[in-house]
């Protein structure tokens, strides 16, 4: 049995060759098999481990051992030098890839069996037998990777904020099956697609096609090398890579006033779990002041309805990084303004997925907080995430819960509270 508590997804196997992907081409990958020339002494050791004589990158025979287990190490005069532990495919291909020239281990060959086939299959040698380990670890790893990224209904996988990820689709959630279908909900739609693992040349990559011609099916139509935990993939882009982290279903119920999962306070359920929550809390601190953002451009398409505060904020935040250094010169913008983005506080406090309500999100946390004296809330003017046009946005005043329109760059301080969907 393996010890998969500490198992990382993500590694390089054999050193046969590298190649890079191009994030753009949406052309089907396939392992390239021309690159191991024919006749060379490395293409002709892994023919010895393989079914197919003619092709031995196509079918190497899997030994896999049974872990975890000692072996001596015998220096060239068959002297013990030592021992070693092993507890995994991964740790014996390292071990048998790291020994020196005249070292030889407790192991002993040939090791032989049948085939279905009728063929005769013969380990001889240290060098052999790493390349059966190795197809092992292979066939193991997109196992064990691909039951983790679909093999818990309970679970998605959502695109989260990232200081310095790529989030052009962040607040998107993608729902896996073991069948090696997927769904990406994202801004109120819903896309359905494949997906899977894959080597090429011995590079773990995700697969992933969603169906259509959208914006959206195409920027998610790619094969890329990924790192992988239990509960983080990163999808490798360059210099801005893209996150998908696990969230799953809370098995137990919460109130409207406990604590919720993040710290804050529950203001919201919705009754049931879908596209990654339930229930909404809101900080228990209001947060530091900020001007909204800037005051002379419409930044995105908001919306005020219940479930769209991440994707508001994160809207808001990515029109603030595509001007030229809006925060250390706001004048790109506007000289009124102080480069300071309230959607861009919320998103990074407490590092737990928080965001900018919107405009019917911050009138629960009135409703069901406020007016129910939960949260400490000031009888203040609050911002939401919702915005009116190129200079105001929507916010609420919490003395008598009447929903106004604010200026960007307000003469007077407004508040905020962040929230969070779990």
């Amino acid at each position: 049995m393996k010890n998969l508590s500490q198992f990382i997804c993500a590694f390089m196997l054999l050193a046969l060759s590298s190649c890079s992907s191009d994030w753009n081409n949406n052309e089907p990958v396939g392992l390239d098999r021309t690159l191991i020339a024919q006749g060379s002494p490395l293409f002709e050791l892994i023919q010895k481990v393989t079914v197919d004589g003619n092709d031995p990158m196509a079918e190497i025979v899997c030994i896999d051992f049974i872990y975890p287990f000692t072996l001596l190490i015998y220096n060239e005069n068959l002297e013990v030098t030592g021992t070693h532990s092993l507890g995994g495919d991964d740790e014996f291909s390292a071990f048998l890839g790291a020994l020196s020239p005249g070292q030889a281990i407790s192991i002993s060959y040939p090791i032989s069996t049948t085939l279905a086939d009728g063929t005769e299959f013969i380990v001889n040698n240290n060098d052999e037998l790493k390349i059966a380990i190795d197809s092992c670890a292979r066939e193991d790893l997109i196992s064990i990777c691909s039951g983790l990224f679909g093999g818990d209904p309970a679970c998605v996988w959502q695109v989260p904020f990232s200081l310095n990820g790529d989030n052009s689709y962040s607040s998107g959630v993608f729902s896996a099956n073991m069948d090696g279908t997927i769904q990406f909900h994202y801004n109120g739609q819903n896309y359905i697609g494949t997906w899977t693992f894959l080597f090429v040349n011995d590079e773990f990559q995700m697969n992933i096609n969603l169906e259509g011609n959208s914006a959206v099916a195409q920027y998610w139509n790619f094969s890329s090398r990924v790192e992988m935990t239990e509960t983080k993939i990163t999808i490798i882009n360059g210099s801005s890579n893209i996150i998908l982290q696990k969230k799953c279903e809370q098995t137990e119920t919460f109130a409207i006033g406990a604590q919720g999962s993040g710290g804050g306070i529950v203001f919201y359920d919705k009754g049931s779990y879908s596209n990654g929550w339930r229930y909404m809390e809101a900080s228990i601190i209001d947060l530091t002041i900020s001007e909204w953002g800037c005051s002379s451009a419409a930044t995105s398409s908001t919306s005020s309805e219940i479930g769209k505060g991440f994707y508001n904020s994160v809207q808001v935040v990515n029109y603030h990084n595509s001007l030229a250094n809006y925060y250390t010169n706001p004048a790109v913008c506007n000289a009124l303004n102080d480069g300071t983005v309230i959607s861009k506080t919320a998103l990074l406090y407490n590092s737990k997925d928080w965001f900018l309500p919107s405009e019917q999100e911050l009138l629960l946390i009135y409703q069901n907080l406020y007016s129910q004296n939960f949260g400490n809330i000031n009888p203040a003017i609050y911002w939401s995430s919702t915005e009116v046009d190129a200079s105001t946005v929507k916010g609420i005043n919490f003395e008598n819960e009447q929903v106004i329109i604010i200026a960007k760059n307000p003469p007077t301080d407004i508040s905020a509270r962040a929230v969070r969907y779990f």
